[in-house]
């Protein structure tokens, strides 16, 4: 497995593999913009809550985050086929790198820790959407 892999992400896919499909979709799901943005956005949180000492998970909205993508692959009627891409290690890779490039773009150095729970804490107090996935300690 990537080392970027995190647990949440993880715990996405892996729900993700027991929902049901409602159709075959015409698209793969790792070129899906929705479904990319959330995966981005639960690696960027558990990395910042994994790596800052002021950072913890906002539980409820996780659980609300993966029930939202869930429902909405559900709905676009990708089936367990390519609810399987989501673990593929190159995708995972390409995730990991959009998660680096959103830092990078925002100016955020993703290879500086301090750097890193200074972005989080101000993602949290503008109540962002990657904000409202954690909380402080």
């Amino acid at each position: 497995m990537s080392a970027r892999l995190t647990y949440h992400a993880a715990l996405v896919a892996m729900t993700l593999l027991a929902a049901p499909a409602v159709a075959q979709a015409q698209k793969l799901i790792t070129e899906d913009a929705k479904v990319k943005e959330i995966m981005v956005q639960s690696l960027i949180s558990t990395r910042l809550i994994s790596e800052c000492d002021t950072i913890a998970p906002r539980k409820a909205q996780l659980k609300k985050q993966t029930a939202e993508m869930v429902a909405y692959i559900d709905e676009t009627g990708y089936g367990s086929a390519q609810i399987i891409l989501l673990r593929d290690e190159s995708y995972l890779a390409q995730l990991a790198q959009a998660a680096d490039d959103m830092l990078s773009a925002r100016g955020v150095d993703p290879n500086n820790t301090k750097a890193l729970c200074a972005f989080g804490t101000a993602e949290i107090a503008g109540k962002t959407a990657l904000g409202k996935l954690m909380k402080n300690r």
